[in-house]
């Protein structure tokens, strides 16, 4: 015999099924779509929950035991809730028995007063509306934003603080439609609605747009927000630091230790009273590493940061230097110094060799491969054996620079 814990657990069940029923029946009866992604609307109620109701001949005082508390908590009881439906059955121990054939909710009210879901219901009829009434003013927006409504459940149903919650999101939405070039700051989009509602609601206004753009096929990541609705994104920073005292990094008449400029103007950093007496530019792709880095004469290095060392490509300068670049020994590490080599083919790696994996083994661990079995093209003969070296052996295939003391690149510098 079922319990009211499990009926109310497998009732709760249906709520999902339940909230697309009421998408359906919101679209069929607010803009008469019947479209593949909406399909026929059905009725839901009465909606019966199929369970072990127990058996006319099982003991009758195990039995009436076992439905004194369904019986109580039934909306025969309470008013509301679900409903008890008997059937008179004759059985040969028992004779004529009432047997329970069905449980059922007959009504939306019964069904979401048991499991406690009239708050979520009411807001996602609300988010609808409000959808509904920004956005469908033709029948293929409705079909649109109908497939968006099954997918997002979630969105519809949940609570939020910001009073006009939905009627902002539309005004975001409508906005970005309007403006898909602004080239503005996201502080700058002149709406009634503060920085932090977009910032922090990007997922949601990302997804209507790419619904109502009818760009289902795109996937686009949520850090590539800007970049999709046409905002200015921030500017990609990039830190150097002089490897010689002699080479000083000037702010006016203050010499300092390290300077962040945006890649914008560091794309035209080739200041004579700064790299005049440089010959040698370090990329170093570790923070920390980039930041102990031992003095080198004549030289400067760059925190490369990994993948985003190819931002580069455009320091035409670059080239004018001995460039040098130093990152992890595995996979990875090897596709970055390959693809910085398309734009500058003399690159030279630094502390990727056989010698440093060697002197290090103990440290080696397992690393993230690359997908399929090509090498990367830009590498010298020696770099692709050591490439190969260290894919074979998956659980050895990563060395970080970290793990490269400071004595042993002290030692290499000044070979």
């Amino acid at each position: 015999m079922i319990t009211v814990a499990e009926l109310k657990a497998k009732s709760e069940r249906k709520f999902r099924d339940f909230l697309r029923f009421k998408i359906e029946s919101f679209f069929s009866e607010k803009a008469a779509c019947h479209s593949e992604a909406i399909s026929k609307s059905l009725e839901f109620f009465p909606l019966e929950i199929r369970s072990d109701k127990g058996k006319s001949s099982d003991n009758l005082l195990a039995r009436e035991k076992d439905f004194i508390p369904l019986i109580q908590n039934s909306k025969q009881k309470k008013g509301k809730g679900y409903s008890l439906v008997f059937e008179q059955k004759r059985t040969r121990n028992n004779g004529t028995q009432s047997q329970l054939s069905r449980i059922l909710f007959e009504t939306e009210e019964d069904f979401l007063s048991f499991i406690e879901k009239k708050s979520e219901t009411k807001r996602l009829t609300q988010a609808l509306t409000v959808l509904f009434k920004n956005f469908c003013s033709s029948a293929n927006n409705s079909d649109f934003l109908g497939a968006w409504a099954y997918a997002n459940l979630s969105y519809l149903t949940d609570f939020y603080d910001e009073k006009d919650f939905w009627e902002n999101i539309c005004l975001c939405v409508k906005w970005f439609l309007e403006n898909p070039l602004s080239n503005l700051y996201i502080r700058e989009i002149p709406l009634g609605v503060h920085t932090k509602f977009i910032e922090n609601n990007k997922t949601l206004i990302l997804s209507l747009l790419i619904c109502l753009k009818n760009d289902g096929q795109q996937e686009v990541k949520v850090s590539d927000f800007e970049k999709y609705c046409g905002l200015k994104e921030k500017p990609p920073f990039v830190r150097l630091r002089s490897l010689d005292k002699t080479i000083a990094l000037k702010l006016a008449d203050l010499s300092i230790s390290e300077v962040s400029l945006p890649l914008e103007d560091f794309e035209h950093f080739d200041n004579p009273c700064i790299l005049n007496n440089v010959q040698k530019i370090f990329i170093i792709e570790n923070e920390m590493v980039y930041l102990t880095f031992p003095p080198v004469e004549k030289a400067l290095c760059i925190w490369g940061h990994g993948f985003s060392v190819t931002s580069l490509k455009n320091c035409i300068w670059l080239k004018n230097h001995e460039v040098f670049y130093f990152g992890d020994l595995d996979e990875h590490g090897f596709l970055i110094l390959s693809d910085f080599r398309k734009y500058f083919p003399n690159t030279k790696s630094f502390c990727m060799d056989k010698k440093t994996l060697d002197s290090f083994d103990s440290f080696r661990a397992e690393g993230k491969s690359l997908p399929g079995e090509s090498i990367p093209e830009n590498l010298t003969g020696e770099e692709k054996a050591l490439f190969a070296e260290l894919r074979a052996d998956k659980g050895r295939n990563r060395l970080e620079q970290e793990r490269i003391s400071m004595e042993y690149l002290k030692e290499r510098l000044e070979i």
